[in-house]
């Protein structure tokens, strides 16, 4: 049988990670850097990934709730294998690969792939508004910080405000149907759109929201663990920063998984605030190997062991 697009799509995007990672070794240091890495007290790792799966849990319910405000018919055990066999498009430009999971959402109980996937577009707006909230805690301390954050936090508040607003959708559907070929996408986004009202309106917005500041706190939670691992003085509050505005760089990047950016961003933070070089590139190594990475790991099981391996073979999950 063939390799499936996002398989191959997967293992290419694994290997600019892996030359990523060899990339900001060497350019550390690479024999400091494996010092570093040899200096990190390993019986944190069971906490830092710890953390990390609190972040996937408080995610998830994120997504099952979506799910439940559309009324899509699956059980709380489909929903949590299709949620991580989404993690397989981690490493997707802005994750935008996790679509698959609206593929998956129609093998198992047949719900149309607009409808899902606007609950994707809704889980990756909240995590984004999450990462801008939690980044604020000290963007006024890089310069022209708190102008980049406004202005995303602008841009944000602009696309729920398109989303929610009828007319506009009423606008694009009729653009479409008038279209000649691009008419069949008239309905889809119709669909699309109209679950998307439904997904931030006021209350859902706020509810998740919450939930994916207090997810994506796990994973800084969780950076400030390995920077104590290594030796790096630093508060809470500095590596909550640090990591998620690291992770808003790389996802507004639109790179796979925020590749060479997140990295970079992240290094060139922590020598800012003094860390040497290669103790940087070993936080950084070590905080994407239990998060970005783990995701993936966890995402290709799933999709390997309760879907065969992709779309169209959803039905042993569904039993």
């Amino acid at each position: 049988m063939p390799v499936p697009r996002f398989v191959r799509r997967l293992v290419v995007a694994a290997a600019l990670g892996g030359a990523v990672t060899v990339a900001l070794a060497l350019s550390a240091n690479l024999p400091a850097t494996l010092d570093a890495l040899g200096r990190f007290r390993w019986s944190l790792g069971p906490v830092v990934v710890g953390a990390t799966l609190v972040n996937y849990a408080l995610r998830f319910l994120k997504w099952d709730f979506y799910l439940r405000r559309l009324a899509v018919p699956l059980s709380r055990r489909q929903s949590l294998l299709v949620f991580l066999a989404g993690f397989t498009m981690s490493i997707t430009p802005g994750k935008v690969g996790e679509v698959l999971k609206a593929f998956l959402v129609r093998d198992l109980v047949g719900t149309e792939l607009s409808r899902t996937a606007s609950v994707v577009m809704a889980e990756r707006l909240t995590d984004v508004a999450g990462l801008v909230i939690l980044s604020a805690l000290g963007a006024t301390a890089l310069p022209h910080g708190g102008v980049l954050l406004g202005t995303m936090a602008v841009v944000l508040a602009l696309a729920v405000m398109a989303l929610r607003t009828r007319r506009l959708a009423d606008l694009a559907h009729a653009a479409l149907l008038r279209g000649g070929r691009l008419a069949r996408l008239a309905e889809p986004l119709r669909l699309f759109m109209g679950s998307g009202r439904t997904l931030l309106a006021p209350g859902a917005l706020g509810w998740a929201i919450v939930l994916s500041v207090v997810s994506w706190f796990f994973e800084c939670l969780a950076f400030a663990l390995v920077l104590h691992g290594l030796g790096v003085s630093a508060s809470l509050r500095a590596a909550t920063f640090l990591y998620a505005f690291a992770s808003l760089a790389g996802a507004v990047s639109m790179l796979p998984g925020g590749l060479g950016v997140a990295e970079g961003s992240l290094t060139a933070l922590l020598v800012a605030l003094g860390t040497a070089l290669p103790d940087a590139a070993a936080a950084t190594l070590l905080i994407r190997a239990a998060t970005l990475w783990l995701a993936v790991a966890v995402g290709a099981v799933t999709l390997a062991v309760a879907f065969r391996g992709g779309p169209a073979m959803a039905e042993p999950a569904a039993s």
